[in-house]
């Protein structure tokens, strides 16, 4: 395995950017294009607004291809109009420096802190594999980036989460 480092704000990670990059190139479509549900048609047809320039020059220097996430989730409507959503990525390698934000709830729950990019987008770094495009005995060395990120309503029908 060949890495490579990449630096992002208080984190430096470690990647296998060749086998990271080759899985994805191996995926036909992300998590919303492969659900008929119009919260997910949403996210697909507005990705290149949701995403800042910032995250997808970093996601392309893990080897990822920003239009195919793992999952995404629509969690609310917000009183501002946008639309609440969540979901994840991964690469093959680890973080060097900085901190995972995966926060344990205890009885076998978790959650994450993330650091705001952008009014509308935040991100986090944790070791764990949910998801993964990956194969099984490769499910030790993934590093998940989950984001939040806010977007507005832009296709011509109807929430379905509600």
């Amino acid at each position: 395995m060949t890495t490579k480092t990449v630096k992002y704000r208080d984190w430096t990670f470690e990647v296998d950017y060749e086998r990271t990059k080759e899985i994805y190139d191996m995926v036909e479509q992300g998590s919303p294009e492969r659900c008929a549900c119009n919260d997910c048609k949403n996210f697909a047809t507005n990705r290149e607004n949701i995403y800042p320039d910032e995250i997808k020059f970093l996601l392309s220097k893990f080897g990822i291809d920003y239009r195919k996430e793992s999952d995404i989730y629509h969690m609310a409507r917000l009183d501002n109009g946008f639309h609440h959503y969540g979901g994840w990525f991964h690469f093959k390698g680890k973080i060097k420096e900085g901190k995972d934000c995966k926060v344990d709830l205890g009885g076998g729950g978790s959650t994450f802190d993330t650091a705001k990019v952008a009014d509308h987008f935040e991100i986090a770094f944790m070791k764990d594999s949910a998801l993964s495009y990956f194969d099984e005995k490769e499910k030790n060395d993934l590093i998940q980036i989950e984001f939040i990120a806010d977007s507005e309503w832009v296709i011509d029908k109807e929430i379905e989460s509600e």
